[in-house]
């Protein structure tokens, strides 16, 4: 038998382990900038670094899959307002965070990626891992930098997210650590290098936003005290500069109704007088405000409104839209612009003009008429099973609104079930309503949540609205949450399909693809996957829900769980007879407009008669437009006459 070892001398720090090293200079960086979590997955080419940023203080929050680590980084910017951050290991790691991160650069959201590399004496040679991660983010990130000289960390750092955090267009950034360079020749001289090009805590106050030009601010205030019917629109701008409370106060002033957008929503509470969501507010408005907002896809770049007028205030130029009307663009940070124009009604003593109150008047009754008409639409269905996912989103709301009075972060995930909650969601804050935007992705959600609770220190409630594709894909990481015990409620639309219009497409049993016989059919999922269970078997509370009847109080149930540090899946049994409002439009019907007429199910054939006009000469057949319920279907809408 060997002895037993004996204690050793204590030996003096930086003998026998490599210390001050590199790592240490990244760590210094993120410290400096106020990195408090980092969230990924650790490897062997990351241990240089990734160990002196735990060992620094810097909470790690060790994730499944590093998609997920990459989603959280973008839901704990927009939450906190300040960069996320997150670290992949070469290779696998930095290509399986590339749609999140690429969600970042869609979403215009700061997060820094820290990457590992292989050595660069290997480039070429099939080392372990070879990957080119510089050259893979080059094309859409602020910053895409390999980095191969350990003098220059702390400056990339600080200019990464330096890049990342400031206009014009924020967004992602990625930095590649080169191994050698972090490690250093042994027998090579002085080892770390001392930094260049970085002194620390270099200025004494925060670098000034964009300023916006007094005479340019004078005449848009002017044109919004002389508008008969203004409405406003805001977005990410007030979500970074933080400028909800300056938002309520010039709303309140001018007594102008306001709809936030993206980052912008409950930036001005939902449940505000001023707040309106309906379309026909912009329509009726004679002055369109576009305040810090960008106008995309889902907007159809403001082209869907009857815009006659419009002011423009963005931090970028690039969201200056000439094909607006405009009678003032201004290039300002959105905050720094509401707090001059705030000062400047004050000092002039302004005041709305006196039919403002018609118009405020005229505003609430569409949107009461909104709100009245969803609810409505969705009692009609509130018996229906399997679950209406228009019912569904109203009982999300109530129960939401009784219990926490809106005052939860909502993450949209799932393509239809968020296409159906959405609209009924109240927000009280800016950045507490967040999804894929026009990425569309899904799976997004699951790692959202865990960072959206890690931003507020487990303060607030999270609801996540998953599809069961979206589950079914990320659903790995629900073991984060558990291990970190957070608030977290992810609500499951279980609708047994990957993409919940496909059987309006092409039949009921996806006839229009013609699929082999005994095949499992393309698109279908398992039938009532229990996924409440799954989730119960690693530490979740688990919800099965199939009478509408009991929507309430198992919601009640798993946010009662989730408070105490139990994360809960409620899992919804709901039907697959409405249609998502994105695959009713032209553009979906001209994706599916090679499939054959007569081949394809009775409601595609409506949508495609009704979208499609100008394309196929459908009055010659004598085909004629039929009426169809977006949310309901007829008993014939699924046969297929060929």
């Amino acid at each position: 038998m060997p002895k037993p070892s004996e204690p050793t001398p204590e030996v003096p720090a930086g003998v026998l382990e490599r210390s001050p090293n590199a790592g240490e200079w990244i760590a210094e960086a993120l410290k400096e900038e106020g990195v408090e979590y980092i969230f990924g997955v650790m490897g062997g080419h990351e241990w240089p670094w990734l160990d002196p940023i735990c060992r620094a203080g810097i909470k790690h929050i060790t994730v499944r899959h590093e998609q997920s680590a990459g989603y959280a980084a973008e839901a704990y910017a927009r939450v906190k307002g300040k960069i996320g951050v997150c670290n992949v290991t070469v290779g696998p790691g930095a290509t399986n965070i590339f749609s999140a991160v690429h969600q970042a650069h869609l979403s215009n959201t700061p997060i820094l990626v820290l990457s590992a590399d292989h050595e660069c004496s290997d480039d070429g040679l099939e080392t372990l891992q070879e990957c080119y991660a510089e050259t893979i983010y080059s094309s859409f990130c602020k910053v895409s930098k390999r980095i191969i000289h350990n003098t220059q960390y702390k400056y990339w750092v600080r200019r990464a997210i330096r890049e990342s955090t400031r206009p014009p267009k924020r967004g992602p950034s990625v930095l590649v650590i080169e191994l050698e360079a972090l490690l250093g020749a042994p027998g090579g001289g002085a080892y770390p290098p001392e930094p260049r090009f970085y002194l620390e805590n270099f200025t004494k106050e925060p670098i000034s936003v964009p300023y916006p030009d007094p005479d340019y601010l004078e005449k848009i205030v002017k044109l919004i005290y002389e508008a008969k019917k203004p409405a406003m629109f805001v977005g990410d701008g007030i979500l970074w500069s933080r400028a909800g409370k300056e938002l309520v106060e010039f709303a309140e002033l001018a007594k102008v109704p306001v709809m936030g957008r993206r980052g912008g929503r409950g930036a001005i509470p939902e449940n505000h007088p001023l707040c309106y969501k309906s379309a026909g507010v912009v329509n009726n408005s004679d002055l369109f405000i576009l305040w810090g907002a960008k106008l995309d896809f889902y907007d159809f770049w403001g082209q869907r409104w009857q815009i006659s007028r419009t002011v423009q205030v963005n931090d970028d130029y690039r969201w200056i839209y000439g094909w607006l009307p405009t009678e003032v663009s201004l290039i300002s940070d959105a905050g720094a612009a509401l707090r001059q124009a705030i000062k400047y009604i004050k000092e002039k003593g302004l005041e709305p003009p006196a039919d403002r109150d018609e118009w405020i008047k005229e505003v609430q009754k569409m949107e009461e008429g909104r709100i009245e008409h969803l609810n409505k639409t969705a009692d009609r269905f509130k018996d229906r099973k399997p679950i209406h996912g228009l019912y569904l989103g109203k009982v999300i709301r109530d129960t939401i609104e009784d219990l926490y009075k809106n005052d939860v972060i909502y993450c949209g995930d799932s393509f239809t079930g968020w296409n159906v909650t959405s609209p009924f969601v109240m927000s009280v804050h800016e950045g507490y309503v967040l999804d894929s935007g026009q990425q569309a992705g899904v799976g997004h959600g699951i790692g959202q949540a865990i960072g959206a609770a890690i931003a507020t220190d487990r303060k607030k409630m999270v609801f996540a609205m998953m599809g069961d594709a979206g589950i079914g894909l990320a659903g790995g990481d629900i073991d984060t949450a558990v291990r970190h015990k957070l608030p977290i409620v992810y609500c499951v639309y279980n609708n047994d399909l990957w993409y919940g219009d496909g059987i309006k497409a092409y039949g009921k049993k996806m006839e229009a693809l013609k699929p082999p016989e005994g095949e499992f059919l393309p698109n279908f999922l398992q039938e009532d996957t229990r996924y409440d269970k799954m989730y119960e078997a690693i530490g979740c509370h688990g919800e099965w829900v199939q009478d509408p009847t009991e929507i309430r109080p198992a919601l009640e149930r798993a946010f009662k769980a989730a408070e105490k540090g139990q994360p809960a899946v409620v899992n919804v049994d709901v039907s697959n007879e409405l249609i998502q409002a994105i695959s009713d439009t032209p553009l979906v019907m001209m994706m599916f407009s090679h499939l054959p007429w007569n081949e394809i199910p009775v409601i595609h054939r409506k949508m495609r008669r009704k979208h499609l006009a100008q394309v196929f000469p459908f009055d010659k057949y004598n085909i004629e437009l039929e009426d169809y319920d977006r949310y309901e279907r007829e008993p014939n809408d699924f046969d297929i006459f060929g």
